[in-house]
């Protein structure tokens, strides 16, 4: 359960707002961690109380110091330890007795160093489970809020304050970041290295700032979380009032599940985390750059309502190169209606060009650019501005800097620049950044960093419009049930297709038999034409083996395609049993799409929707979700797709019931996420065509499988096949 966010900051009100700060390790030298932290503290200007801690003298850096926290006067807030691993636990525990509420463990020497650390923090963890005292770290480098003039870092220098939090898992990063930020004057409510986590994590800091004045965004570098549905659940609580921006390493394929189903194979941590950052309305970016570049324009930025932008620039070339940008991110540039053309006509040389991007040419002043911009004017329909000024003869970037504040000082949308060039625009550049207007480099960061904006503002409100959703029905709860207290490893068409039917999603139901002739005669009673499909539990793939046949339209045709197709399966595969076969109606023509689902081990129910059929792994056009989604979600995710304008119909096809397809995935989740023990589920193909969409095969995987596979069989359940790898 998500902690309320006034609770959770109030509970962490030793590291937002000490009064008394405690250096446990404190060192007379500034070159040592415990030296440094003192230094940082005093040099900030912390306005509370500081003790330093010394067990071997009684002066550190002219402060008086006492051998141990207990013996300090009065009350303590906040512990920084810097003290080698081995004394972290009776530091920490000196810490509880004194009624210290909060530590900051810079040691090392923990889990990043070996077997005898990994001992040592697994104490440590154990033992802060029933402990009162909050703890950030160990290995960490360390807390700073730089409006309460508090560093409590071992990392040379202060930031500025400002309305952005940073939250870091690598200590190494967030160095680079206050190093960084500082020639940028880029302000931060917040400073966090996270460290190893043994008690704080990624999680709790989100529900800590949410209702923190000092922050008006959030950016956050991770390498994973803790808790896959808390941090999901906290970072939508978050988003939901302040945009917040991930970068998280490790997108690489080797974290994806070792299964047997087409969605497994697709489907790794990574697919989850992208699918968790998404729903909850925030924005995920790809490098350290896009980061802190989105950082800058939502500091400072209201987000904008649509995705229309403006292009004003007095070089061509920018101007074309910021449009192909626009479209990569996402961005529209439409023409400026005739009445806009008009007013920027009536204040500008013949030679400017009124179209978008607005044209000043080489030669436009600070009094060009003004001109223009308040001819276009705040209502003139754009969604965003962007002013681009490269350094030419007439060039005076600090002038034009001040004409493009005044003008565009009360826009109710946001406005980014890009002074392109060296020394004559760095004064220009440097103007706008300091009165809070971001200015970039070059036009691509600037428009990337308005279409990230863009995607905020929307998934903002994509997520505000959800709609309640619904657990499966109970009978097919029972189903499942049944099938895994029987011991089924994996399930096919046959066993699913009660599940499936009695959660509202349409299925060609099959029939099973043994022989060829048995194949024949329920092919009559089925109805021609039908579906052939050889049955064995040892081929998961059935048309690598020709074991699938279509569109048979007589008993004849059945039996022969039966016969041929044990026959090709006992050479290619003479080590598969061989079931039988199942017979099924064909169904009318359409789409062939992927339905599936898998458990992520640390967010749970995953459900991926994609094309390709059997080619779903060569195509890779998928997108995926946490479960349960409801309707609205799923339609989002169809249109997310690469091939989704053939779902709305080319070349004279009709289109696909897009309504009726999306409730057929929303139901489809509900079930993944509602049954328990259900590994991973899957319809493959599932047609979809104008008249609804119906499964065709489907497998699924229950928990006693995953049992099998690490080992350790369950002794209370008997382990039977079923229809494995229809």
């Amino acid at each position: 359960m998500i902690t309320p966010a006034g609770d959770a900051r109030r509970r962490l009100d030793a590291f937002f707002a000490p009064r008394a700060v405690a250096v446990i390790g404190a060192s007379r030298d500034p070159a040592k961690v415990g030296g440094s932290v003192l230094a940082n503290l005093r040099s900030a200007g912390f306005d509370g109380r500081i003790v330093a801690v010394n067990t071997r003298t009684d002066i550190v850096q002219g402060l008086p110091a006492v051998r141990s926290i207990v013996a300090a006067d009065g009350p303590i807030d906040l512990a920084v330890l810097a003290v080698p691993a081995a004394e972290v636990l009776p530091a920490l525990e000196q810490c509880v007795a004194k009624g210290v509420g909060g530590a900051v463990v810079l040691s090392a020497g923990f889990r990043e160093t070996g077997a005898a650390g990994r001992e040592r923090e697994a104490a440590l963890r154990a033992w802060l489970a029933g402990q009162p005292i909050r703890v950030l770290g160990p290995n960490c480098l360390g807390w700073i809020r730089p409006a309460r003039k508090l560093n409590v870092t071992f990392a040379p220098g202060m930031p500025v304050a400002g309305p952005i939090a940073f939250i870091s898992h690598s200590g190494a990063l967030a160095v680079a970041i206050l190093d960084w930020s500082r020639d940028r004057r880029l302000g931060f409510s917040l400073f966090a290295s996270l460290g190893n986590q043994a008690d704080l994590t990624e999680t709790d800091l989100l529900r800590a700032v949410i209702d923190d004045a000092e922050t008006r965004v959030v950016v956050a570098y991770l390498e994973g979380v803790a808790d896959g549905r808390a941090f999901f659940g906290a970072l939508g609580a978050l988003a939901a009032v302040k945009p917040v921006v991930v970068l998280k390493a490790g997108r690489s394929p080797e974290g994806a599940r070792a299964v047997s189903s087409h969605t497994g194979a697709l489907a790794g941590s990574d697919v989850a985390f992208d699918a968790a950052v998404r729903q909850a309305g925030a924005v995920r970016v790809r490098s350290i750059e896009e980061l802190f570049d989105l950082a800058r324009v939502l500091a400072t930025q209201p987000l904008p309502r649509g995705r229309c932008l403006t292009i004003v620039t007095n070089g061509g070339g920018l101007g074309i190169v910021a449009a192909d940008a626009a479209r990569d991110a996402g961005l529209v540039v439409t023409p400026l209606a005739e009445d806009v053309r008009a007013r920027l006509r009536a204040v500008l040389p013949p030679t400017a060009s009124v179209g978008n991007p607005v044209d000043l040419v080489g030669d436009a002043d600070a009094a060009r650019f003004a001109n223009a911009l308040h001819a276009l004017g705040p209502g003139h329909g754009a969604d965003a501005l962007l002013v681009l000024l490269t350094a030419q003869a007439a060039t005076d970037s600090p002038t034009v800097a001040r004409a493009i504040l005044a003008a565009t000082r009360d826009w109710p949308l946001p406005v980014a620049a890009a002074f392109v060039g060296g020394a004559r625009i760095a004064p220009g550049a440097h103007a706008l950044e300091e009165a809070g207007l971001p200015c970039y480099p070059f036009p691509e960061p600037a428009v990337a960093a308005l279409g990230g904006m863009a995607l905020l503002a929307e998934r903002g409100r994509t997520r505000r419009a959800a709609t309640t959703r619904v657990l499966p029905p109970d009978q097919a709860l029972a189903s499942l049930a049944s099938l895994r207290a029987a011991g089924c490893l994996r399930l096919g068409i046959m066993d699913l297709a009660p599940v499936l039917t009695a959660c509202g999603i349409a299925v060609a139901t099959p029939v099973g038999v043994k022989t060829a002739a048995e194949a024949g005669a329920a092919a009559a009673r089925v109805g021609f034409p039908i579906a052939l499909k050889l049955l064995s539990p040892d081929i998961s793939h059935k048309t690598d083996v020709g074991g699938v046949r279509l569109g048979l339209g007589s008993v004849a045709a059945v039996e022969e395609a039966a016969r041929a197709m044990q026959e090709r399966a006992a050479r290619a595969r003479p080590d598969a049993t061989i079931e039988g076969f199942a017979v099924q109606p064909m169904v009318a023509p359409g789409k062939e799409l992927l339905l599936g689902s898998v458990r992520d081990p640390q967010f749970g129910p995953l459900v991926m929707v994609g094309f390709g059929g059997i080619y779903v792994e060569v195509l890779r056009d998928t997108a995926a979700r946490l479960a349960p989604v409801d309707a609205d979600e799923a339609r989002a995710m169809l249109e997310e797709l690469r091939l989704a304008p053939v779902l709305h119909g080319v070349r004279g096809e009709p289109p696909v019931d897009l309504r009726a397809l999306a409730v057929t995935i929303a139901r489809f989740s509900a079930l993944a996420a509602g049954a328990p023990g259900l590994e991973e589920l899957e319809l493959n193909p599932l047609v979809a065509g104008a008249s609804g969409a119906v499964a065709v095969d489907a497998r699924a995987t229950l928990e006693v499988f995953r049992s099998l596979r690490d080992g350790v069989p369950s002794p209370q359940v008997p382990i039977r096949r079923c229809c494995e790898g229809r």
